[in-house]
């Protein structure tokens, strides 16, 4: 199977290109297009995504208040039976026009008819920073490590089932865990990540990893949420834990503490366990919402029918 990204204008192409700085990502070979909605024509973006071939699952990456084109991609994917997720960059209230929020609620309503899921990018999370706009590259970084961990968790339709070294999860529980039946999900993005082993540990590798303390771990990724005021409750959440092989030979990862902790914030939870080289353990974690629980996006719903 081959994943598809597709960065759209500058904040979409940021972040697409700041996914594909991870190994991982790049040893997928995923087919990467870029586009300006600026410039670009429907006819210029239709041929090559008629043309692909192999392909079940696209990432698509775009401001949801400046984008005509974001739609009509999403519609022509959906239309050969591809699953799509939509990393959208919702707009700060603070920082941006009342008319960009609204475009962005419109523009989600057309994208909800063809897209999967929104894993949301809430801008008012860094709109209270002075000079904020120079806060994007380390922001757009720490959403590429939460989605190269979810790629790295996920096995694609018809691989074999969890083995000893990676206990992953099927592409299609990952996109179930993010959807609902009828409607798209709503998610919020949250990421924490610690060393398990000091600079020493670097220099001298046979020093043993620190003792992991998934319980600290947990606690400070759901202070990180990519979605500003999501609540802690949600129905659905799917987290990507990573680790150094130490610690599942050990048997130190304990998987029924993750799941009382994510349970204790949602309804139905999904785990995918995968093995890192590096002296680092990493969650990500992904909140979904229906549309309706996040106030974010009920703010600018309210925006867009104050404005009819």
């Amino acid at each position: 199977m081959t994943y598809l990204f597709i960065g759209i204008g500058n904040a979409g192409g940021a972040i697409s290109d700041a996914l594909l700085d991870y190994k991982v990502i790049r040893r997928a070979k995923p087919l990467v297009l870029k586009t300006k909605p600026e410039s670009d024509k429907d006819d210029k973006i239709e041929g090559p995504l008629k043309e692909l071939k192999g392909v079940d699952f696209a990432l698509l990456f775009s401001g949801l208040s400046n984008s005509n084109i974001t739609p009509r991609i999403a519609e022509i994917l959906a239309g050969r039976k591809i699953k799509i997720v939509l990393v959208g960059i919702l707009p700060a209230h603070r920082r941006e026009k009342r008319e960009k929020l609204i475009e962005a609620y419109h523009s989600m309503e057309t994208l909800k008819e063809h897209v999967n899921s929104f894993i949301i990018i809430d801008n008012q999370r860094i709109a209270h920073l002075p000079n904020f706009e120079d806060y994007y590259p380390s922001y757009n970084r720490y959403i590429a490590a939460g989605i190269a961990d979810i790629l790295r968790g996920t096995s694609p339709p018809g691989s074999p089932s969890d083995s000893e070294r990676q206990l992953s999860l099927h592409l299609d529980e990952v996109v179930k865990g993010l959807s609902f039946d009828d409607e798209p999900g709503y998610v919020a993005l949250s990421r924490a990540s610690e060393l398990t082993k000091g600079l020493w540990g670097y220099i001298f590798p046979f020093l043993r990893h620190n003792p992991l303390d998934l319980g600290t771990l947990l606690r400070v990724s759901v202070e990180k949420f990519s979605v500003s005021d999501a609540p802690l409750g949600c129905e659905k959440s799917v987290s990507f834990l990573q680790v150094p092989e130490y610690y599942v030979r050990s048997r130190s990862v304990d998987r029924e503490q993750v799941e009382e902790f994510m349970l204790s914030y949602s309804r139905e939870f999904h785990l995918a366990v995968t093995i890192t080289k590096r002296n680092i353990a990493a969650i990500t974690n992904l909140f979904t919402y229906t549309f309706d629980q996040l106030e974010r996006l009920r703010e600018i719903r309210r925006l867009a029918y104050e404005g009819v």
